[in-house]
């Protein structure tokens, strides 16, 4: 190709091909948001209306957006080997990886853990035994809650660090993953497929003995949404080497992202008509996926027209703390409620009686207190720890 010819392409590719993608910062932020909405309208019970139509819909759902992250993981986490199978460059070796991800998750992680046991559950004795609160302990300090009914829902160490065990559990085979990946590409993520659908579909043949509460949330059903993001991000860099902007592109790509959400909608509407919620998110998490890649797809293509909405310095800095928040909020909203913040009588919690005042000074202080918690660890522990542990490391 002539050199006049290759400078033409990189210059119109340039807003593909830079190293951080602003776009997606915007895309996790507003998917963290959408599951705190969701956990904190558990506990107020306040409905979300716009003029006279009801927004329900969204925070009830909130709770698949989980497949959203882990795909958006999938996806960040592959861009590098990507890039490497399309331009050739170097990724990072496996122990770096392991070391970085380390650094990124476990201080904050580990923190939590520890105030919600020592300044917590101890302390008001929400244990009613020891064995329990070995086991408990245990599961979180080794990322395996997700695979015991009362460490998954019974936990008194927070319940929203689940994702967190199956995303640490998907780091851990990861580097082997998109080695592989490269080499086999379809191969790789046929098997990645054939591994949710087996776990899906044994879980199937077994609803009546089993609990879907708990095989809903297994780390192998869950294979095929990672696949997807790996293939997303494989198929972005592939496509976009050679990519030219223009208008065209752009009213396609804000097409197919409308189109994405108006299927995201039909999704919700049809789990919230189901009988069996967690049932629904296991038949439908493959099929859930493809329209969380093309939502995140349709935005990556059209990025100058997405870029002033999802790649702004506010969604970037709410992007930073989204860590923490995602990880603090729901344990300070069940707190705030269970020590009567703000205050209320009687047995019966003001949501339940309709007391609307209540309900939005509650709604608030939640807000508030989760942004601050967010903040506090995120520039006093996590960012702080990360940037020691690795300096540590080069040394």
């Amino acid at each position: 190709m002539p050199k006049n010819k290759i400078d033409s392409v990189n210059k119109t590719s340039q807003c593909y091909q830079q190293e951080h993608i602003d776009v997606l910062d915007g895309i996790r932020i507003l998917t963290i948001l959408i599951i705190v909405w969701f956990h904190f309208w558990q506990q107020s019970w306040i409905i979300p209306v716009m003029g006279k139509v009801s927004l329900d819909w969204i925070p009830r759902n909130g709770a698949i957006l989980v497949d959203m992250m882990i795909l958006l993981s999938g996806f960040c986490l592959f861009l590098p080997y990507a890039k490497e199978m399309v331009y050739g460059t170097k990724t990072v070796p496996a122990k770096k990886f392991y070391i970085k991800r380390i650094a990124r998750i476990f201080p904050s992680y580990y923190l939590c853990v520890i105030i919600c046991l020592f300044c917590f559950a101890l302390p008001l004795k929400e244990y009613s035994g020891s064995e329990f609160m070995i086991k408990d302990l245990l599961a979180r300090i080794f990322f395996f809650s997700n695979f015991s009914l009362d460490t998954l829902f019974g936990t008194k160490l927070n319940g929203a660090l689940w994702t967190v065990c199956v995303e640490v559990q998907f780091y851990i085979l990861f580097p082997f993953i998109a080695r592989f990946f490269q080499k086999k590409p379809i191969v790789t993520y046929t098997i990645m497929i054939l591994i949710s659908i087996a776990s899906c579909g044994i879980i199937n043949i077994n609803s009546f003995n089993i609990n879907t509460w708990l095989y809903a949330h297994n780390s192998f059903t869950y294979s095929c949404v990672f696949a997807n993001g790996m293939l997303g991000a494989w198929i972005y860099i592939a496509i976009t080497k050679y990519l030219k902007q223009n208008k065209l592109l752009d009213i396609a790509s804000v097409v197919l992202a409308i189109t994405g959400l108006y299927l995201y909608k039909l999704m919700c509407h049809s789990r919230m008509q189901s009988d069996d919620i967690y049932k629904w998110q296991i038949d439908n998490r493959f099929a859930l996926s493809l329209v969380y890649l093309l939502i995140v797809f349709s935005i990556l293509m059209g990025q100058r027209i997405f870029n002033p909405l999802l790649g702004n310095k506010i969604m970037k800095f709410l992007a930073g703390i989204s860590y923490n928040l995602y990880i603090w909020h729901q344990y300070i909203s069940v707190k705030l409620k269970e020590f009567r913040i703000p205050y209320w009588e009687g047995t019966v919690p003001p949501n339940q009686t309709n007391d609307t005042v209540w309900m939005w000074k509650y709604l608030l202080i939640c807000i508030a207190v989760s942004l601050l918690v967010a903040v506090l660890m995120t520039y006093m522990v996590e960012k702080p720890t990360a940037k020691y542990i690795l300096n540590k490391v080069k040394k």
